[in-house]
């Protein structure tokens, strides 16, 4: 039989509840004016303790404030009859522990990492971090756009909170930070770190680390190695090891860093069916619709034009190319020859980090014209291709 509730909230009326958690349940509801559906979560502290509702409504309004479309929309939150609600906007598509037991792609992965990743810059940029990152807070819009909820156990970096306190052993272990674990103070990396543990699971579908206890699990954080991916994913050891340093120092120093190099594995991930990202002229792209004769034959000469100042480049840098090489000593071409060939493995194997840094090596401090280098650094890093061409004598 299903336990009864009551609890009046002005302006909004409450339906059936949609699920439970610690201290906290969730209910579908109504706002009245302005009239809209809204999900209310209730949180109901042991005890009815002052402190912890005082703590929880400060938190509530600092949340109420963001507005970010990877953040939930909160509509009003504040306390009645001892109880703390919370009234925000209703998420349809699940969450991420649902689509990681139905399997997700990588791409997914790395475009929900990507969303998450937006989400926290957001709130870090405000002073306040998150504290319980795991895969039941991150949910969907039905079209598949991941937000990121439960803003309870937050934290103002610049404020004291009784209810943080006891939020430092509040939330799952399998996703706190080796510096959370210890009881020390946390910053933006601790939220970084718990991002690191959701992507592992999202490639893999297990956690990091298993343990029978609390103090198994944490210590696994504080003291186990980063476990190695398997080779088929091999190519994403790099970042996850970055992620998951047990030394904030070693991770990524904030999310705007982190941002950006999740886009530059969603470059490499792209679907090859992604004609926008493939189409070298996607002005003319847009008038395939019209099937006007004039358009075809405007897109065949530039086509030819394109293709004819290709092959003169080419032909260009292949007569040019021995000058940067005859300057080399012998002992630097036998050098660039072994960092050429160490790049090329490591961009076989997909590990393109590495594989880039070769590249980059090779081009800027001995030929900057060098074939291989080039085309394969094309392919990883075309931004940073052309700013070594346009500083190349």
């Amino acid at each position: 039989m299903e336990e009864s509730f009551e609890i009046e909230i002005p302006n909004f009326t409450l339906g059936k509840e949609i699920g439970r958690g610690g201290m906290a349940r969730v209910f579908l509801g109504e706002q009245l004016e302005p009239k809209r559906k809204v999900a209310i979560k209730i949180v109901m502290p042991q005890g009815n303790d002052p402190k912890i509702l005082e703590d929880l409504q400060k938190e509530g309004d600092t949340v109420a404030q963001f507005s970010h479309p990877n953040i939930v929309t909160v509509f009003a939150c504040g306390v009645i009859e001892h109880n703390y609600y919370l009234a925000m906007e209703i998420l349809g598509g699940g969450d991420l522990k649902q689509k990681i037991k139905a399997g997700i792609t990588e791409l997914e992965a790395f475009n929900i990492m990507l969303d998450m990743a937006k989400a926290l810059e957001h709130a870090h940029k405000r002073g306040t971090l998150h504290r319980d990152i795991k895969p039941e807070n991150i949910l969907f819009h039905e079209d598949g756009q991941a937000v990121l909820v439960d803003f309870g156990i937050a934290k103002a970096q610049n404020s004291v909170s009784e209810f943080t306190k006891v939020g430092a052993v509040v939330g799952t272990p399998h996703y706190m930070s080796p510096e959370r674990a210890l009881g020390k103070e946390i910053d933006e990396r601790s939220d970084i770190y718990a991002l690191g543990v959701v992507l592992y699971e999202m490639l893999i579908g297990k956690k990091v680390f298993e343990g029978t206890d609390t103090f198994a699990i944490s210590y696994a954080h504080v003291h186990e190695p980063i476990p190695d991916l398997p080779a088929e994913k091999a190519r994403y050891q790099s970042l996850l090891n970055k992620l998951l340093a047990k030394n904030p120092d070693d991770r990524f120093q904030n999310t705007t860093q982190l941002i950006a190099q999740l886009k530059k594995y969603l470059r490499r991930l792209k679907p090859m069916n992604d004609t926008q990202s493939l189409d070298p002229l996607p002005e003319l792209r847009a008038t395939k619709k019209s099937h006007r004769p004039m358009s075809y034959i405007i897109t065949g000469i530039v086509v030819g034009m394109v293709v004819l100042l290709g092959y003169w480049f080419i032909n260009q840098q292949n007569n040019k190319v021995d000058v940067n090489l005859a300057q080399l000593t012998p002992t630097q071409k036998v050098e660039l020859n072994k960092k050429l060939s160490a790049a090329n493995s490591f961009f076989n194997v997909e590990n393109f980090d590495v594989a880039e840094q070769h590249y980059i090596d090779i081009l800027t401090n001995y030929d900057c014209k060098e074939e291989d280098a080039r085309g394969r650094l094309k392919t990883i890093n075309p931004e940073k291709l052309e700013q070594i061409i346009a500083s190349c004598d």
